[in-house]
């Protein structure tokens, strides 16, 4: 722990426990006491997903009850006693409670385990053998993205004495679970999570984003910016970047990472502000000398493939990235002869990933190396973006993948990774960032909002016979993952299906959205959504049951 007997020396310290262990520290008594543990304490275990009391990440046991940490002020643990997830092993041993996580394997990525540790350590100290329905009320207030909650549920049953499920031991019989090999470090919460493990030296990276959807803009003289601000070590715009370009697609790099004169949709990293903590944090975006003209945005597809629709990207013509095709046989001859036929147009929106981590990283420069500490899905894809990006060999670039505390896809494009290399190497000083909730849904990849429009017919006894598919996907700004969305949907779009008769199209149209991305399914479930509905349809036109009929059409081989 930091900075213990420093504060006990000073009048003003606050004074508390924390996991039986008493401390002091000198911070505002009006500090969040999460960030009091993390940055003054080293208690890294306690997790911060939205700083509002929202996701439960933060849960601590305050006097043995329950709180969100980042809701509570530190000035309000005067006197009493705090425990964290550090706090629960038994010496080297895990508690019961612990163990019980570790047999069901209710730890996954492991960002909400502390917090359901720690909510469910209250409950069982109240309530020694709780019913499945208390558990899950009293769990209620943490959120977990990957599991589901059962295996969570079904661990804290066993830990109570009230789920007898026998567990072989793994290899003694088929089946049998094997125990994650990192479930040791989520459970007591020293896994190395990418906000967790930031050199003390090093600078802070906060990124000025655009408050307009389409824009443009010029920035201003920063040398007085600059001097006006001790502890601003610089403020990057595009002209530092080596190559200000990068996209998940190998063939296109549309995005840049700091905007160019021009931005393409609200939320766009504008400028970069490098230097130390207090001082990038205490900025006001409008204090820099950026000057915007802002312009009407084209925010939806049915605008953006008007005939005199203003383009996104200058050389994508009609808006349109890119179109994808699967043709086979006679679909509007089939159709025609169908006995019975069912139409329908489908829209859905964005979906926002909602991992409980947000995004966060820090870089170094090692010799003529960049090193960068990141939470990310696809280490060698993003070691390809940063050293394009630098413009520098891959072998110069190394990627440490931290814990992953969720992604489902939206962690698959770069987000931090090119702004923090380029600050690193400039300053040869390691620069760390870490994003806020809002920050996060304003900048990350969604799924594709999708418009489609479907025709499925089959003949009399219930054979599909043939399908027609128009699909349109916005794809936001960027391209991300556009070009896959709309390729891979002409082929999912019949489903799981036999469909001899088939036309399909799959667009991905730029608008001034934010770009959307992979989210478990790449397009597949808008397309699931309109041909399971169409299947359903014509059960009803046929009064075949809709399970038979899917029966009958299923793909066998």
């Amino acid at each position: 722990m930091s900075g213990d007997m420093a504060a006990e020396a000073r009048p003003d310290a606050i004074a508390f426990t924390i996991n039986g262990r008493p401390v002091a520290v000198a911070a505002a008594p009006v500090t969040r006491l999460a960030d009091v543990l993390r940055d003054e304490l080293g208690l890294t275990g306690t997790k911060i997903g939205c700083n509002a009391g929202d996701c439960g990440a933060c849960t601590v046991l305050l006097d043995g009850r329950q709180v969100c940490a980042c809701m509570v002020a530190v000035g309000q643990a005067e006197g009493r006693a705090v425990t964290t997830v550090e706090g629960l092993a038994e010496g080297t041993e895990l508690n019961a409670l612990q163990a019980a996580f570790r047999r069901h394997g209710a730890a996954q990525c492991g960002i909400c385990t502390p917090g359901m540790l720690m909510a469910a350590t209250d409950l069982l100290a109240r309530n020694p053998a709780p019913d499945r329905a208390q558990v899950m009320d009293a769990l209620g207030g943490v959120l977990c993205r990957c599991t589901g909650y059962i295996k969570i549920v079904e661990a804290v049953l066993d830990a109570a004495g009230a789920d007898n499920t026998v567990e072989p031991a793994a290899g003694a019989a088929v089946g049998a679970s094997i125990s994650r090999i990192d479930a040791l470090a989520k459970l007591t919460g020293t896994d190395p999570f990418a906000a967790d493990a930031i050199p003390a030296d090093a600078l802070w990276l906060r990124v000025v984003r655009s408050p307009h959807a389409r824009a443009r803009f010029a920035v201003g003289d920063l040398e007085p910016f600059l001097a006006a601000h001790p502890g601003l070590v610089r403020v990057m715009t595009a002209e530092d970047i080596p190559f200000n370009g990068h996209g998940i697609n190998p063939a296109i790099k549309d995005q840049p990472v700091l905007a160019d004169g021009v931005v393409r949709y609200r939320g766009e990293a504008v400028v970069a502000l490098v230097g130390e903590r207090t001082a990038v944090a205490a900025i006001r975006d409008e204090e820099l000398p950026i000057h915007y003209e802002p312009a009407e945005a084209v925010t939806d597809v049915a605008t953006a493939t008007k005939e005199d629709a203003t383009l996104v990207q200058e050389d994508k013509s009609g808006n349109l990235l890119i179109e994808g095709y699967v043709t086979r046989g006679d679909t509007e001859g089939a159709l025609g002869q169908c006995a019975a036929v069912a139409e329908g147009d489908f829209e859905t929106a964005y979906v926002e990933h909602a991992y409980i981590e947000i995004e966060a990283g820090w870089a170094r420069r090692v010799g003529e190396r960049l090193e960068l500490h990141v939470t990310t899905q696809a280490p060698y894809m993003n070691r390809e973006e940063v050293a394009n990006i630098l413009r520098i060999s891959e072998d110069r670039v190394r990627i440490v993948p931290t814990a992953c505390g969720g992604g489902f896809g939206g962690k698959l494009d770069v987000h931090l990774h090119g702004v923090l290399a380029v600050a690193a190497m400039a300053t040869d000083r390691p620069v760390a960032a870490v994003y806020d909730r809002p920050e996060s849904m304003a900048s990350s990849t969604k799924r594709h909002p999708s418009t489609i429009h479907a025709r499925l017919g089959c003949d009399r006894s219930g054979i599909l016979q043939a399908m027609e598919m128009e699909a349109d996907f916005n794809t936001g700004a960027y391209a991300s993952f556009g070009p896959t969305v709309a390729s891979r949907v002409p082929v999912h779009a019949s489903g799981p299906y036999k469909i001899p008769n088939q036309r399909a199209r799959g667009r991905a149209i730029l608008t001034n959205g934010p770009p959307a991305g992979a989210f478990r399914g790449f397009g597949v479930p808008q397309a699931a959504i309109a041909h399971e509905t169409l299947i359903d349809d014509l059960a009803e036109k046929l009064g075949i049951d809709r399970l038979e009929l899917r029966i009958r059409n299923a793909l066998r081989h």
